[in-house]
């Protein structure tokens, strides 16, 4: 039998009842649940899941690791069909999820899993609830066709939607039962469409921060003081204006950038020449609105290894309907500053925080907060083989070579396994496609794709041996 007909009939017969059970259960990570460890649905996930492995791989070790206030993390740990003990691949996925969000279409709902036309739709499912499934079915399939494995370990934790605050304190506490990492496999990432394996080689890093702007101690009649005093909404434009050109986007700060390898720009091109212009027609442009970049090649480049700020948030102004003629005193704005990997992410910080906060417009008051910063990352020279190793697995499966590009979002976790296990390479790749809809109405899950993705990452895995 071969492997993908092994994975498909696994993934059909035992991987999708469970997961469209898991999907039933509401899960939402700790920022959308206040309550999330009275309500146990997390503990709930992992237990289906460990539940789920005893069955189909007996002989894997589980483990669910909790402590009071921390989140769980279901830990699995397979022995290597050669007995080998140390060297080990690491797949890592997540079982908390985002909220309901409002909008599912008549007959489809957050909890409600619904196969239709080849998806499985239900929150969860494709963010990121397939991860612990896709790695078991792998695994299986190797077993029953007696083809070689390493050990390989897994771990899914159930904070990642709220920013895996508890996942570092885990990993380091129980760095010894990874034995020696010799890849990992991040399985919550995008894919650009349904018909090639999808490998991100870096991702960009994040400043997000406060900017907190006050020049009075009360608001004040527009009539009477404007042109006089000064409004502090317009001083925080100007000092972003430090930051960025508001036409452009061009980022002002030279230390936020960095030089682009040549290799990277010519994987961005080919994944350009594959990606037409599903680089850019997937995002709601109104009719007439044009992107910032002239080509598509351009586009990936901007929003993989080029910085671009945006502001994402504002405290300060009433809603229109409550607005009289009033300078207001304060205003605050929520800024996220995206940054290409391979800066030097301190003095970036440095920069950003000096433009924010010196030589301040007619001696307002400015404080500039950053509660989350994440320096950005790029897959380093001990990937290759390994990359090549899952290209030759996906011309095997797909028919096609893999697609190497970045991605513009960040993942922070990565950088902790790479400090952890720096001997380590990684594989960044996913279902995250087209219409997937992760974080909103109508996630779905791709199963025909997830079932070949399945086959292929098992295959790379044989090759490692």
């Amino acid at each position: 039998m071969s492997l993908q007909r092994t994975v498909g009939e696994f993934w059909d017969n035992k991987a999708l009842p469970t997961l469209m059970e898991y999907i039933r259960i509401p899960a939402k990570s700790t920022a959308y649940d206040r309550f999330w460890e009275s309500h146990g649905y997390l503990t709930q996930c992992c237990k289906l899941g460990q539940n789920w492995v005893k069955e189909n791989v007996p002989q894997a070790r589980t483990e669910i690791i909790q402590e009071k206030g921390k989140t769980p993390c279901l830990f699995i740990d397979i022995p290597a069909s050669n007995g080998a003990t140390e060297e080990s691949v690491v797949f890592y996925g997540h079982l908390d999820k985002q909220p309901e969000a409002g909008g599912w279409r008549e007959g489809l709902g957050p909890w409600t899993p619904v196969v239709e036309k080849g998806k499985l739709y239900g929150r969860g499912a494709a963010d990121d609830g397939y991860s612990l499934f896709s790695m078991i079915t792998a695994v299986h399939a190797l077993e029953h066709l007696g083809m070689p494995h390493p050990r390989i370990i897994g771990i899914f934790e159930t904070q990642e939607e709220s920013g895996s605050n508890d996942l570092p304190y885990f990993l380091n506490k129980f760095k010894d039962k990874f034995g020696s990492p010799k890849f990992f496999i991040i399985l919550d990432n995008h894919c650009g469409d349904y018909e090639h394996v999808w490998l991100s080689t870096s991702v960009r890093g994040v400043i997000s921060g406060t900017l907190r702007v006050q020049s009075m101690h009360y608001g004040v009649h527009s009539g009477t003081y404007s042109g006089m005093v000064p409004d502090p909404f317009a001083i925080a434009q100007a000092l972003i204006a430090r930051l960025h050109d508001p036409m452009s986007g061009f980022v002002k700060i030279s230390s936020c950038y960095t030089n682009i390898p040549q290799r990277r720009i010519d994987q961005l091109k080919k994944a350009s020449d594959v990606l037409g212009d599903l680089v850019w027609n997937h995002a709601p442009l109104l009719p007439g609105v044009q992107t910032k970049c002239t080509t598509n090649h351009e586009i990936l480049i901007q929003e993989t290894w080029k910085p671009a700020l945006t502001v994402t948030g504002m405290d300060g102004l009433p809603r229109i309907e409550d607005a009289g003629n009033v300078i207001q005193s304060s205003v605050a704005l929520r800024l996220s500053m995206r940054l290409p990997p391979e800066i030097n992410f301190e003095k970036a910080e440095k920069d950003i925080a000096s433009a924010l906060t010196e030589n301040i417009p007619y001696g307002c008051q400015v404080t500039w907060q950053y509660p989350e910063n994440h320096p950005g990352w790029s897959a380093k020279d001990n990937a290759q083989t390994i990359e090549d190793q899952f290209n030759e697995a996906a011309k095997e499966i797909f028919g096609k070579e893999a697609v190497f590009l970045g991605q513009g979002g960040s993942i922070p976790i990565i950088n902790t396994f790479e400090e952890l296990f720096p001997g380590g390479a990684f594989i960044l790749t996913g279902v995250l496609g087209p219409q997937s809809n992760a974080h909103a109405p109508d996630e779905s899950l791709d199963l025909e794709y997830t079932k070949k993705l399945t086959a292929v990452i098992a295959r790379a895995i044989s090759l490692s041996v």
